[in-house]
């Protein structure tokens, strides 16, 4: 099974959506091939300050963490109310390019991670030390990773992906897509729940298996 995962770094249901897809991503490895890509959600004139959106996301954040499961950390709440930090999402979308060129799997948790050392430790994402410190975790040397972080060949992979998103008629963040014959059909759309989706994804296989 064909499950494509269409996500932003800097995205916070995307952030609580993330232990979902790797749970998806640990159990089910030999079963369904399930791949990651960046939607480009904050990109053009959209890059700016948090401030801009600050008040909206704090009032946001309790009903995120009720229904998720996550948390954010004090270091992100502070980040907010000092309002200056500026986003964007091609960095941690070109890094999440640059993890896929050294490793097959755990790409989801690597994704994860990127949104933890944001929304937790409020690590700033527009430094590359950022994403080469998490690699070396999933043990990658951190001076390659640091050198293919500035090859351009890894930012036109990751517009590509923001095309791509578009393409598939992506409109919100996080979306789970399943592919049949007749093209991608959304498997989800905003957070889902881990059982919601395992119990589409064991009658699926069983289905596939009778067949």
């Amino acid at each position: 099974m064909k499950l494509i995962y269409i996500y932003d770094p800097l995205c916070g249901w995307c952030y609580g959506f993330g232990p979902v897809a790797e749970k998806i991503e640990q159990n089910y490895s030999e079963t369904v091939d399930l791949e990651i890509i960046s939607g480009g959600m904050i990109m053009g004139d959209r890059i700016a300050p948090v401030g801009n959106m600050a008040e909206y996301i704090l009032s946001a954040i309790p009903r995120l963490q009720k229904t998720t499961g996550v948390t954010f950390g004090a270091p992100y709440i502070e980040l907010l109310k000092e309002g200056t930090y500026v986003t964007s999402s091609e960095k941690p979308s070109v890094a999440l390019c640059v993890y896929k060129s050294f490793k097959a799997d755990r790409r989801v948790e690597f994704a994860h991670s990127i949104q933890k050392s944001f929304f937790v430790e409020a690590k700033d994402l527009n430094q590359d030390s950022v994403y080469a410190n998490i690699a070396a975790k999933f043990g990658i040397d951190r001076e390659q990773f640091l050198t293919r972080m500035q090859e351009p060949e890894y930012l036109k992979q990751a517009h590509a992906e923001f095309k791509r998103a578009a393409d598939l008629g992506v409109t919100g963040f996080p979306t789970l897509l399943q592919k049949q014959q007749t093209g991608y059909v959304k498997l989800s759309e905003g957070y889902t729940s881990y059982e919601s989706i395992e119990k589409h994804l064991q009658k699926q296989l069983k289905s596939e298996g009778a067949q």
